[in-house]
C-alpha cells in the first residue's frame, strides 16, 4: 500500500464515522437552542462518539502496523518498542506464568515458568532471523477503555512520540471516556453543559483528523525504523 492509498483508507473510515455522528446530532438536537439540549440526547451522542473515537483510533493504528509489516523489516532495523510489541504475547505468557504445553496439568509453577522462558528465547531467535511480524490487534489494543493512559501507551509501543498529540486532545479523549463510563454505570444523569459537550466534541473530531496526518507522517518518514528522527 502506498502513502496515497493509506491516507485514502483512513479518510474513508473517518468520513463515514463523522457522517453517522453528524446524523445523530441532527436527529437528536436539531431545532433546539443549545440551552435546551436534552441531557439524554447528549449522553446518547457521547456514548456513540466514544465508540467511533476508539474504533477509528484502533483502525488507524492497525493500518500503521500493517504498513510496517509490509516492509518486512528485521529486528535490528526496528525501533525497540515495535520489537516489544511483536513479543507482547510472549511477555503476557511469562507474566501470567501460563503454559500451552499438552502436559500442563502435570506442570508445577516452576516448570511452567521455565518452559515459558524457553518459549520466549525461541521467539527471540525466530524474530532475529526473519522479518518481524507485529499483530495489529495486540499492538493497537484499546483494552475497551481508550483514555489518556491507554493512548500514551499505544503511541509509545508503536514508536510514535506522544508529543505529537496536544494536551487538549488528551483531555478531550479522557473526558469522553469518563463520560461513557459514567453513563454506562448510571452515575451521570445530571445535565451536561452544552458548551463542554461541544468543546470536547470538536476536540475529539480534530484528534481523529490529526491522527490521519500523524499516521501518514509516521509511515512517510519511517519513524518505525531504528535511528529515525522525529521533528516536532
Amino acid at each position: 500500500m502506498n502513502i496515497v492509498e493509506l491516507r485514502a483508507e483512513l479518510e474513508n473510515d473517518l468520513s463515514w464515522r463523522l457522517d453517522e455522528l453528524r446524523h445523530l446530532r441532527n436527529t437528536l438536537l436539531a431545532g433546539d437552542s443549545a440551552d435546551q439540549w436534552s441531557a439524554t440526547a447528549m449522553r446518547t451522542i457521547l456514548v456513540m462518539q466514544y465508540a467511533h473515537l476508539e474504533g477509528f483510533t484502533r483502525n488507524a493504528f492497525s493500518v500503521y502496523v500493517n504498513a510496517i509489516n509490509e516492509k518486512s523489516l528485521k529486528a535490528n532495523e526496528l525501533q525497540p518498542q515495535l520489537m516489544a510489541s511483536a513479543l507482547t504475547a510472549e511477555f503476557e505468557a511469562m507474566r501470567k506464568n501460563v503454559s500451552t504445553d499438552e502436559e500442563k496439568e502435570e506442570d508445577g509453577r516452576l516448570t511452567r515458568r521455565a518452559k515459558n522462558q524457553v518459549i520466549f528465547v525461541q521467539k527471540l531467535q525466530e524474530v532475529s532471523s526473519a522479518p518481524v511480524e507485529i499483530v495489529a490487534e495486540i499492538a493497537a489494543s484499546m483494552e475497551m477503555n481508550l483514555g489518556r493512559d491507554v493512548l500514551r501507551r499505544c503511541l509509545y509501543m508503536l514508536a510514535i512520540p506522544s508529543s505529537q498529540v496536544s494536551g487538549q486532545q488528551f483531555n478531550a479523549i479522557e473526558f469522553v471516556k469518563n463520560a461513557r463510563n459514567d453513563i454506562a454505570h448510571g452515575s451521570r444523569r445530571e445535565s451536561i453543559s452544552p458548551r463542554m459537550f461541544e468543546s470536547h466534541r470538536a476536540k475529539c473530531e480534530q484528534f481523529m483528523n490529526d491522527l490521519i496526518r500523524l499516521v501518514t507522517s509516521a509511515v512517510s518518514n519511517e519513524w518505525f525504523k531504528l535511528g529515525a528522527v522525529v521533528v516536532d
